[in-house]
């Protein structure tokens, strides 16, 4: 993914989405409360570096729908694979979403995140505009949600930073992967890749 890679590691991934009862409260406000713990974690010196991973992880891991993000990366490669071959896909792009995002997390410098808007274009659509700012540079970057609401409950299922999407990045990667090696061979790169980003943690 080269830059675009670099862009939403960087940045879009020092912000969470969320899951919770589409009823109890409004899609911007579920995105602040969980930033706000987010980086509460981060904060807080008193937690060892693994234990602050393990708490980011169980807020993130269970915050996005990974079947659907997966579904959407594979695009009609998702059609080919068959329910193992998903399935495996599926616990893959788990951790190496999650451990990319820690890595980059990890090196938090006090970025400040404003909540622009959020808009539907239906009842099981959101999108919430954010802004990260980084005031020693003056630096602004803009952060969107995408989520989807299923069974009543709203999950992320894509990111864009400056109009670029994380899915899209991804989709481009693992189709050319795809292309020239199948299924199996896309799984097998992603299998080293979850070596080599874990190692680095």
């Amino acid at each position: 993914m080269g830059l675009i890679k670099i862009v939403f590691i960087t940045y879009f991934m020092s912000l969470l989405p969320f899951a919770l009862q589409a009823s109890e409260e409004s899609p911007d406000k579920i995105v602040k409360q969980t930033v706000d713990k987010v980086l509460s974690v981060l904060k807080d010196k008193n937690l060892e570096q693994e234990i602050q991973k393990e708490m980011v992880f169980e807020l993130v891991k269970d915050r996005i729908n990974f079947k659907e993000m997966s579904r959407r990366i594979l695009a009609t490669n998702w059609n080919i694979a068959d329910e193992k071959q998903r399935k495996e896909f599926i616990l893959l792009f788990e951790k190496i979403l999650l451990n990319t995002y820690w890595e980059r997390i990890r090196r938090f410098a006090g970025e400040r995140v404003e909540y622009v808007s959020v808009s539907s274009d239906n009842e099981d659509y959101a999108t919430v505009d954010t802004i990260i700012v980084k005031d020693k540079t003056d630096i602004e970057i803009p952060i969107s949600y995408r989520m989807k609401r299923f069974v009543n409950i709203w999950f992320a299922y894509d990111f864009t930073v400056e109009r670029l999407s994380l899915v899209q990045s991804y989709r481009n990667e693992y189709r050319a992967i795809a292309k020239n090696n199948g299924v199996d061979g896309l799984l097998e790169q992603m299998k080293r890749d979850v070596v080599r980003i874990s190692s680095r943690n």
